[in-house]
C-alpha cells in the first residue's frame, strides 16, 4: 500500500501538469478572423477598449516576401552597423504607398496573399529614406543600416553605445532571433542566410528606455515550436492598436514564446492587412503640416500560401522617387517584383539600342546586384524580361 501511495504522490504532479497543458488554450481569449492551412490571424480585446492582432505563420506551408522600394541613391559607405561603421552602402529606397503595396501584390499571388505588414525601422521622412537597420533579401545584404539609436561611437544616446541588436533570421522551414554582430556582420554574412532583418529587442527600442514605456501602437515578434522536431516552425506576430511594448511582449509570453522577442515599425506608420478583412491598422496622416505622413513606407513583409494558382506571369518594376544614380565602378541595386519561377534577363538599352547584357539569366527572386563598367547616361533604361516569355517585362529609366 504505501508503494502505491508514493508511486501516487510521485505521479500526481505529472498528471496535474499534463491535465493542466491539455486543459489551457492559450488562444481561449482570442476571436479567430481567418483561419487557413499554414496561417491564423486572430483579434484579441484588450483594456480600455484597445486591441491587438496575432498572426501566427507556418513557414513549412508560408512563404515570406520582403517588398522594398526601389533604390534612389545607393548611399556608397554610409553603412554603420554592417561590418563595421561606414563599411557598406545604406541605399535610399522609396516609400512607397501602403495601399499600392497592396493591390500589386495582390495582383502578383491573388488568393495566396494573407496578410502585409511594414518592417525596417526608417528615420529620414523624405520620398526616399535609407532604412535603420541591416536587411538581407535573397542573399543579398542590401541595407548597411543608418541610424543615430544604434551601435556607433557616438550614439544620441549612450545608452545604445553598445546596444546588442537581434537578427531574425527564416528560411522554408523555420525561423529564429539571434544576436547580430555590427563587427562581422553575423549572422548575414553567412552564405546560408538568405533573409533577415536586423532590429531591437523589443526592450531595447528607445519608446521603452527613454520615453519610459510609453503608450503606441507596435509590432513585436517571436518564434514557436509546436511540432516537436528541433527548430521553430512557427513565427507569432502581435500588433497592437494602442498598449506598451511590455503588454505586446507578454502577449507572446503567454502564448509560448520563451526566446527572445523583437519589434519592428510601429507608432503612426503600422500598417496591418489581410484580404479577408481588409486594412485592419492603417498608417496614419499628420494632422500639422510641420509634420510627416507615414502612408508611405520603404519596406514591407508579405505573408502567402506557398501553393501556387494560375495566375497570369507578371514583373513589377516601378520608378524610384527621384533620378536614380547608378555610378561605373560602384555596386548598384537592380529591385524587382515578379510571380513566376523560370529565369530572368538583364538587359541595358538606349532607345532601341542594347548597350550590356547585364545578367543573360538570373534567378527570378527579385534582386541583382550590378556593377557598371561604363558610364550609365541619362536616357538609359535597364530591362528585366522572363526568360520564357520575352513580352513580361519592366523597365527602370536613368
Amino acid at each position: 500500500m504505501n508503494v502505491l501511495i508514493n508511486l501516487l504522490l510521485f505521479l500526481l504532479p505529472i498528471l496535474s501538469s499534463l491535465w493542466i497543458a491539455q486543459s489551457f488554450d492559450p488562444l481561449a481569449s482570442y476571436q479567430p478572423l481567418q483561419v487557413i492551412d499554414g496561417a491564423a490571424l486572430y483579434k484579441k480585446q484588450l483594456t480600455n477598449g484597445n486591441e491587438a492582432f496575432l498572426q501566427v505563420i507556418d513557414l513549412r506551408k508560408m512563404h515570406i516576401d520582403q517588398i522594398i522600394g526601389e533604390v534612389d541613391n545607393m548611399g556608397e559607405k554610409q553603412g554603420k552597423y554592417y561590418q563595421g561603421e561606414g563599411g557598406h552602402y545604406s541605399p535610399f529606397f522609396k516609400n512607397k504607398l501602403f495601399s499600392k503595396v497592396a493591390e500589386e501584390y495582390q495582383q502578383l499571388y491573388a488568393n495566396n496573399v494573407f496578410s502585409i505588414i511594414n518592417c525596417s525601422f526608417f528615420e529620414q521622412y523624405q520620398p526616399s529614406t535609407q532604412l535603420s537597420f541591416p536587411i538581407k533579401l535573397n542573399g543579398v545584404v542590401i541595407s548597411g543600416g543608418n541610424n543615430p539609436y544604434g551601435p556607433v561611437k557616438e550614439p544620441k544616446d549612450k545608452y545604445y553605445r553598445n546596444i546588442r541588436l537581434k537578427a531574425l533570421v527564416w528560411d522554408d522551414n523555420q525561423a529564429y532571433i539571434t544576436n547580430y554582430d555590427p563587427t562581422s556582420g553575423a549572422p548575414l554574412n553567412e552564405k546560408a542566410v538568405k533573409n533577415a532583418i536586423v532590429t531591437y529587442q523589443y526592450s531595447d527600442h528607445p519608446a521603452k528606455v527613454l520615453a519610459q514605456n510609453q503608450v503606441n501602437k507596435y509590432q513585436v515578434m517571436g518564434t514557436l515550436n509546436k511540432d516537436g522536431v528541433k527548430g521553430d516552425e512557427l513565427l507569432l506576430i502581435v500588433t497592437a492598436n494602442q498598449t506598451t511594448l511590455d503588454e505586446a511582449a507578454d502577449l507572446l509570453r503567454k502564448l509560448g514564446v520563451k526566446g527572445d522577442i523583437i519589434t519592428v515599425d510601429g507608432g503612426r506608420s503600422t500598417y496591418l492587412f489581410n484580404p479577408q478583412s481588409g486594412n485592419i491598422i492603417v498608417p496614419q496622416m499628420s494632422n500639422l503640416q510641420a509634420n510627416p505622413t507615414f502612408r508611405d513606407l520603404p519596406h514591407y513583409l508579405g505573408f502567402r500560401k506557398k501553393s501556387k494558382n494560375q495566375i497570369a506571369p507578371k514583373i513589377f518594376l516601378s520608378q524610384p522617387a527621384g533620378k536614380v544614380v547608378a555610378n561605373k565602378d560602384q555596386p548598384y541595386l537592380i529591385l524587382w517584383r515578379d510571380n513566376f519561377d523560370g529565369d530572368v534577363s538583364i538587359r541595358l538599352y538606349y532607345e532601341k539600342k542594347l548597350i550590356q547584357n547585364i545578367s543573360p539569366h538570373t534567378a527570378s527572386d527579385g534582386i541583382h546586384q550590378w556593377i557598371p563598367r561604363i558610364p550609365v547616361k541619362e536616357g538609359y533604361f535597364i530591362r528585366v524580361s522572363s526568360l520564357q516569355d520575352r513580352n513580361i517585362f519592366a523597365e527602370l529609366e536613368f
